[in-house]
């Protein structure tokens, strides 16, 4: 097939322009063929996931390329075997430290391997997702790092994903224990004599969020602990692109004072949320921690910086960036028996989480909630 490839594509070297000078390009190839620009370039790169498709499909598409002119850049080294050594990174953003831990160690790990990363952020934009990993393979990128970011289609190249939700068989998926850190972080509260508990729940969206907010019932229904809703709220992106993961945590921490119903403790969906939420908590007149506790999700670098420094779930982000690299290397080698790796978290307890004050009196505490309380309709 490679040899077939090969040759009708040089011979059309000279053609690759029509009349007017305009270079036809994969989306109107694609529009052309009717197939996805991810099959176009499976089938005409020779990779072994081309064989997946008819042989009838493979035919008319490198015809068609012949016929029409269509050469990427690219093909002068794909189709000498030359491997360009580029791996693709497709992620939401890089605004909250999470993705970009997960990247340094990543990087860190492809030092030596001669591979290079090209990344793109979608910005929970799921066409702009597809949109990235066409482009990455239009591109000759080899592989894929795949952070909370599910293509529609598969990508035809190996892949690596780093997420909750379940992967597709076309790749191998790195997840972290959502129930066991969220487990861990309500124990916690509890043993040192919590009960009224606030919850943040995380953003519509997000592969992490149903799994950690099942987490919390869960727990909680084990140690017989309420989940209030009037204690409850959830994450608002306020921009539909938005990165702004902290005022987002500022302003949930604000509605859940805005209700006047008193809690002593609060466990928010991640570190950066937390962080916002903290600030809101000073901000109204509350200490952290001694009014209120705060615990986060993530350990990201600026949690044990924070002031007061973050109780928090560790996802050892670093080393599951480099475990992504180290799997995607193998499965670029050919290796069969890369698996699914599931990571479990830790708990670090730091200065944001004490136990209940019992200096302060219940109605002077339930005053000060209600001095910014006003009416919110529960979730």
């Amino acid at each position: 097939m490679q040899l077939k490839i090969k040759k009708k594509l040089t011979a059309s070297k000279r053609g690759s322009k029509d009349n007017t000078g305009h270079r036809i390009t994969l989306r109107e190839l694609a529009a052309h063929l009717k197939l996805s620009r991810t099959t176009i370039s499976t089938i005409l790169s020779d990779v072994p996931e081309a064989t997946r498709f008819p042989e009838e499909t493979r035919r008319r598409v490198v015809e068609s390329a012949q016929k029409l002119g269509y050469r990427p850049n690219y093909f002068a080294r794909s189709l000498n075997r030359k491997p360009t050594c580029l791996i693709g990174v497709v992620a939401p953003d890089f605004g909250n430290g999470y993705e970009a831990a997960l990247l340094s160690g990543f990087e860190r790990h492809l030092l030596n391997t001669g591979y290079t990363s090209f990344v793109s952020t979608h910005l929970w934009s799921q066409e702009l997702v597809q949109r990235h990993v066409e482009t990455l393979c239009e591109r000759g990128a080899e592989g894929l790092l795949l952070i909370n970011s599910m293509p529609s289609k598969s990508p035809g190249i190996p892949a690596v994903m780093i997420c909750t939700d379940r992967s597709p068989t076309w790749s191998s998926r790195i997840s972290i224990d959502n129930a066991y850190g969220i487990d861990k972080a309500i124990n916690h509260l509890v043993s040192l004599g919590h009960r009224e508990i606030a919850f943040i729940k995380g953003p519509e969206g997000s592969g992490d969020t149903e799994d950690r907010w099942n987490a919390v019932f869960a727990t909680c229904k084990t140690l017989g602990v309420q989940v209030d809703p009037r204690l409850t709220v959830q994450l608002e992106r306020l921009e539909p692109r938005g990165t702004r993961h902290a005022e987002e945590g500022r302003i949930a921490a604000q509605n859940l004072l805005r209700r006047g119903k008193r809690f002593t403790a609060l466990v928010a969906y991640n570190d950066v949320s937390a962080l916002g939420a903290m600030t809101e908590l000073r901000k109204a007149g509350h200490k952290v921690p001694e009014d209120i506790s705060v615990i986060g999700f993530d350990d990201i670098e600026f949690a044990s910086i924070a002031y007061p420094p973050l109780t928090t779930v560790r996802q050892p982000l670093q080393e599951m960036g480099a475990t992504a690299a180290e799997l995607l290397i193998r499965m670029l080698g050919n290796d069969k028996s890369v698996q699914n790796v599931c990571v479990r978290p830790e708990l670090v307890v730091r200065s944001s989480t004490c136990p209940p004050s019992l200096t302060s009196p219940k109605g002077a505490r339930r005053q000060t909630f209600k001095r910014v309380a006003k009416v919110v309709a529960p979730l």
